[in-house]
């Protein structure tokens, strides 16, 4: 994957300075510069990256076949999808600090709104933590 990356490195920069005959140049000819194309669309379209590595090699643990919605628990927590579980651990920590409803008590609508995001962080953190703990 990282011979992809810097073959469209050297393609993108061949044609922001200009010089077509650069070592990067895209020919249409070239098979391994076309499949790199289909695989660069392939994820694009959100298919993934297709790697050959077996999941050994993997610094993270592959999680397949999940749904969107724990897609969605990863971003409500800020951290990227399949992050480590103890970065998660400390994205929650950090969130139920700043939105804590306690820390709002004064205003009754942002006690409310507190509450609504504390909910949805919790939420979050039991769907991710769930998952991890079936693997």
């Amino acid at each position: 994957m990282d011979k992809f990356f810097d073959r469209l490195g050297r393609l993108l920069r061949s044609l922001l300075e200009g010089d077509s005959s650069a070592a990067g140049y895209y020919d249409p000819k070239d098979p391994d510069m076309r499949a790199a194309i289909e695989e660069l669309d392939e994820y694009l379209k959100g298919g993934g990256i297709h790697d050959e590595r077996n999941d050994s090699q993997e610094p993270q643990a592959r999680v397949e076949g999940v749904d969107k919605e724990l897609r969605g628990d990863y971003a409500t927590l800020g951290v990227a999808f399949a992050a480590p579980l103890s970065e998660v651990r400390k994205s929650y920590k950090r969130l139920l600090l700043k939105y804590h409803p306690d820390r709002f008590s004064q205003e009754a609508e942002k006690q409310a709104l507190a509450t609504e995001v504390t909910q949805a962080i919790n939420e979050a953190f039991a769907r991710i933590e769930g998952q991890y703990k079936k693997r």
